[in-house]
């Protein structure tokens, strides 16, 4: 097996000093920040360091692994409550999970901390009052009341996660909370079902943003935080000010709005970006090359089939050649892969699925044909179409070029496996054919293995 690699650097004559657009304040409230392209006028987004940092990241896994693990069911229907006493993982060994995954090749991995049941997965100081009895009690619904009370799981995941060097987050879901009876960010005026506890709605926002202060402070600092589904407005500001005050620098998913590193849903959990798929704009699709905010994606998608995220019995898992289109249709277009890791009842991955993560990681490490273009976006995403020309080695003329790739954005990478296969070639070239400003390439590679 050979491995060619190519590298190309692109460099343009055209250079004007840039003039920067920010607020005034030292951390932003917004995520506006752009400067004016000296050469279009254009608008072009300019990155935080921390957004191209977890950009680079490319593969991460979201662990789902809460009381619906538990369950039949995909979360918690409706009002749900599960009893308390099912959550009894008793081979639980987050190592375990770790070492899948390495061997999937994630540098990242976020752990729902709550989920819509309510369970939260670690103890809790908080306490609250029922109304209308004003009763004082604690936060009881985690796993410090549950039958693996005295582990700390949240814990457990983050020291787990260290040793092997991989960076961690949270995911907590504000808007449903049904223990609480809490639904689209707001407490019910409804019948309670078993289980479930009546509370104002000022009792309910006070909860979430104790509950976020002990997870943003207790676990060290987090790469990424998930506000899935948002967040009310009555809640935006003071989550905004907490975030600023103990996770700066964290990313957040559906976070524009509190966060000045804000990551965006790609609006489908099938594993597949619109491409183009832009690092700016902030709506749930491609995103948009003209927004003046930075803001990229991230493609979560589940390795069990029919978009089941929790482990399920009998639940079949995607096959290998489906994840491969995963990865070349999520990290090959500009977006974080994030793949769902999901441990059984016992606390542990199933065999047969820390296999199926090991063999996308071995794909992923191998060498297959392909091409790569990864754009220094430093200054912003600047290139809107290129091409890739190939010389074939047995060409009679040597002035003839065959295009083999084409597209339009770049951003963090793009991969493009060329329908004409593998071709024994005597040169390559990458013409960008349209920029709003100087284009820096980070690397340009092309990997003939067959």
């Amino acid at each position: 097996m050979i491995k060619v690699i190519f590298f190309l650097l692109l460099l343009f004559v055209t250079q004007s000093d840039e003039h920067l657009v920010r607020n005034h304040h030292h951390r932003p409230k917004s995520s506006r920040r752009y400067r004016i392209s000296p050469s279009t006028g254009v608008r072009i987004a300019l990155p935080t360091p921390e957004q191209l940092k977890w950009q680079a990241q490319e593969l991460a896994v979201l662990v789902t692994f809460n009381m619906a693990t538990y369950l039949n069911t995909d979360g918690c229907p409706d009002q749900y409550v599960a009893d308390i006493s099912l959550f009894n993982l008793y081979l639980l060994n987050t190592d375990n999970w770790v070492q899948t995954m390495v061997d999937l090749g994630a540098q990242y991995a976020v752990l729902v901390a709550k989920h819509g049941c309510g369970f939260l997965m670690a103890p809790s100081n908080v306490r609250f009052p029922l109304n209308p009895s004003g009763q004082i009690i604690s936060y009881n619904y985690t796993v410090g009341y549950s039958p693996v009370k005295g582990r700390n799981i949240l814990d457990e995941f983050i020291k787990s996660c260290g040793k092997r060097q991989i960076r961690t987050g949270f995911y907590y879901t504000v808007v449903v909370n049904n223990w609480l009876n809490v639904l689209d960010g707001f407490v019910q005026n409804r019948t309670l079902k078993p289980g479930q506890l009546n509370i104002t709605q000022q009792t309910y926002d006070s909860v979430v943003l104790e509950q976020l202060r002990e997870l943003w402070t207790e676990y060290g600092s987090l790469n990424e935080i998930w506000f899935d589904g948002g967040y009310t407005q009555s809640l935006k500001d003071p989550i905004r000010a907490l975030l600023t005050e103990l996770q700066p620098d964290a990313i957040a998913f559906n976070g524009y709005g509190v966060s000045h590193n804000p990551a965006r849903w790609i609006g489908t959990e099938m594993g597949v970006a619109p491409d183009p798929n832009w690092s700016t704009g902030i709506t749930e699709d491609g995103g948009d090359p003209d927004s003046p905010i930075f803001c990229p994606a991230e493609c979560d998608t589940t390795l069990q089939n029919d978009d089941r995220w929790f482990w399920g019995v009998n639940t079949t898992l995607r096959p290998l050649s489906e994840l491969i289109q995963v990865y070349h249709e999520t990290v090959g277009r500009n977006c974080i892969l994030m793949l769902d890791l999901t441990p059984d009842r016992t606390g542990l991955i199933p065999p047969e699925y820390a296999s199926r993560y090991k063999e996308l990681g071995d794909f992923i490490r191998s060498c297959y044909d392909r091409s790569v273009i990864q754009e220094d976006q430093t200054n912003g995403q600047v290139i809107r179409e290129y091409t890739i020309d190939v010389q074939l080695a047995n060409a009679t003329d040597i002035n003839e070029w065959i295009t083999v790739a084409k597209g339009t954005n770049v951003g963090n990478k793009k991969i493009d496996v060329w329908s004409i296969g593998a071709q024994l070639v005597s040169g390559v070239r990458l013409n960008i054919t349209k920029s709003v400003d100087k284009p820096v390439i980070k690397a340009f590679t092309v990997h003939l293995c067959n």
